[in-house]
């Protein structure tokens, strides 16, 4: 029993080596870049399945052919060998000049599909068909074409934590035109999605007393009445605008609430204590999004890190990212 643990161990200390090592050469031949073209230093090719039957028949033609001393068998061989050369050069020359990108931010929540686009251009002039590009651990997308004006691809990832996340490398390939080789490269775009925490429903407001939430609840259910209507400014949520009372003036105009229940504009970490530790960023997450497709003002405070009261989506956003990269005190 001993013997097949250490047997077991070794094994495993094994893989994680050359892993290592496969990662390291990896980075020096194909380093991390946002915009990557392909050449011959960034291409592998092998023959596929198909490929290797294609040798092989080719070898019983020959053999055939040798003895039987047949010019026609003779020919037929030639003629296979010359189509197998052809098809790796086609092959490899289908991925040689393509330049591929990824160049805008990325976020999302976790345990939810994050789509990053990608802009794949022609480099060399020519159409790039048959081509597949995925993630190693994901499902293969379907196959794109690339012609002399570009594309772009959406590829999705699901983050498994908080905080940045690293997809990894992206496997580019193509078996075009024959089947008989499949050419393809790794690429690392240095690609990092900035995960937030996975929603947890509570719907509590935090009071200004960090121990105590407030008694009663936000009235999210339609409980809101329209105060005024005020001027349209960057950040203010679009579905809130006054279209009637816009068309008369001339300019967006949009709905201000009042709450029939106040309520404190800040949403305290330390409010949620009553929830798992698991669960209080994700708590705040849930309050977070609420207030914001409600257009209130609301503030952060994760013990004493603190993010000044305002609304609109600018707000959200610089929330959901404190919460994102918040480092728990002790831990």
């Amino acid at each position: 029993m001993s013997m097949w643990w250490l047997s077991t161990k070794w094994f495993q200390r094994a893989g994680k080596f050359r892993a290592a090592r496969f990662k390291a050469w990896l980075d020096r031949r194909v380093p991390p870049a946002q915009t990557i073209q392909l050449s011959h230093r960034n291409i592998f090719i092998v023959p596929t399945l198909h490929g290797f039957g294609f040798v092989l028949i080719l070898l019983l033609v020959l053999i055939a052919g040798i003895n039987y001393q047949n010019a026609l068998a003779h020919a037929l061989a030639f003629l296979m060998l010359g189509l197998f050369l052809v098809a790796m050069l086609q092959t490899h020359r289908n991925l040689v000049g393509l330049v591929l990108s990824q160049t805008r931010p990325i976020q999302g929540f976790v345990g939810q599909k994050v789509s990053v686009t990608f802009q794949v251009q022609s480099d060399a002039g020519r159409v790039h068909d048959g081509l597949s590009f995925f993630w190693p651990n994901r499902p293969i997308g379907q196959g794109f074409a690339v012609d002399r004006n570009g594309t772009t691809i959406f590829r999705q990832a699901i983050p498994d934590h908080r905080g940045w996340y690293e997809p990894g490398r992206l496997r580019l390939e193509t078996v075009y035109p024959f089947g008989l080789f499949r050419a393809w490269s790794w690429l690392d775009f240095d690609c990092r999605i900035l995960s937030y925490p996975k929603p947890v429903p509570c719907d509590r407001w935090v009071s200004q007393d960090a121990s105590t939430p407030q008694a009663g609840r936000r009235s999210s259910l339609g409980a809101d009445e329209v105060k005024a209507l005020k001027d349209f400014q960057d950040g203010d949520d679009q579905r809130h605008i006054h279209w009637r009372a816009s068309a008369k003036l001339d300019r967006l105009m949009v709905k201000s609430y009042e709450s029939e229940q106040s309520a404190s504009p800040w949403l305290r970490l330390a409010g949620l204590e009553m929830l798992p530790m698991a669960d209080r960023l994700g708590g705040l997450a849930y309050l977070i999004e609420a207030a914001s497709k409600r257009g209130d003002a609301f503030g952060l405070d994760l013990y004493g890190q603190q993010l000044p009261v305002a609304s609109g989506s600018a707000q959200e956003r610089k929330a959901l990212k404190r919460l994102a990269l918040f480092d728990w005190p002790g831990h």
